[in-house]
């Protein structure tokens, strides 16, 4: 079966369930607790009447927790407010429907810069769809693709002595969901808002070195985007790093795989990690 039919199939055949969702009057304490439980970066909200009412994501999070930080002259990364879910989510909630194809999801994706859409079918909400779903249809349609044509560069990066409050602000600066950790020149390790939400508390000249993840990919340039789909999904890591003899050339990131599932996908194109 070509890759091309593969992505036509419908969303249904791919999309996750249930969906996590969390009240719109819950605390961001609550939302934060949520996502790092179900290892996920965003959550439908609902509200009062049981509708789905906007989303909140990591983006949210770390964009209100460096604004208190500012505001409070905290010491820490991060400061998370006491404010409810409904008061920082983004009243929109970007969709498709059960019966559009896998195309219709990562173009939506693609456009909006967005790692997610949710799956409506009559205003209920019956699944999401993600880029590690659409991993799942480029391994099925076997896309030999060498990622050194999907990857993006060049590659945002921090050093591993790096200030803890640097890190954050550059994740947030970029408009990024992570950043390669390096050690004279070499990748050592990946910091991610996840890693920047968990380590909120602690003192923001601590170093990126101490909070920074283990759990990174390092595949040659070479390597076909199914084979890089099958090690993401397998293992921990959340993002590829692109190596050609030891050296770092650039990053498949989720939008990246979406990519892959669009008509001529472009080249090097920079986009969101």
């Amino acid at each position: 079966m070509s890759g091309m039919s593969v992505f036509e199939r419908k969303v249904s055949g791919y999309m996750s369930v249930p969906v996590c969702t969390v009240s719109a009057d819950d605390t961001v304490e609550d939302a934060n607790k949520i996502m790092s439980e179900k290892r996920i970066s965003c959550l439908a909200v609902v509200g009062r009447d049981g509708q789905p009412a906007g989303v909140v994501s990591r983006s949210d999070l770390l964009r209100v927790g460096r604004v208190m930080v500012y505001a409070t002259g905290s010491k820490t990364a991060l400061q998370l407010p006491s404010m409810c879910v409904g008061d920082l989510m983004t009243p929109r909630l970007y969709s498709v429907s059960p019966e559009q194809t896998l195309i219709d999801a990562a173009r939506e994706m693609v456009d909006r810069r967005i790692h997610r859409v949710f799956v409506l079918d009559g205003g209920k909400l019956v699944g999401v769809v993600s880029t590690k779903d659409l991993m799942r249809a480029v391994m099925d349609a076997k896309v030999a693709t060498p990622i050194s044509e999907l990857m993006t560069v060049p590659v945002v990066t921090v050093e591993a002595s790096s200030p803890l409050s640097e890190a954050v602000t550059t994740l947030s600066r970029a408009r990024i969901s992570g950043v390669a950790v390096i050690e004279n020149g070499v990748p050592v390790g990946i910091f991610t808002q996840e890693e920047a939400l968990a380590a909120r508390d602690r003192p923001g000249t601590s170093s990126v070195d101490d909070s920074m993840s283990q759990a990174m990919l390092c595949l040659p340039i070479s390597t076909p985007v199914f084979r890089a789909a099958g090690f993401t999904i397998s293992t921990r890591a959340r993002r590829v790093l692109a190596i050609d003899h030891h050296h770092l050339k650039g990053v498949l990131t989720g939008l990246d795989f979406a990519r892959c599932l669009l008509p001529s996908p472009p080249s090097g194109v920079a986009s969101v990690a």
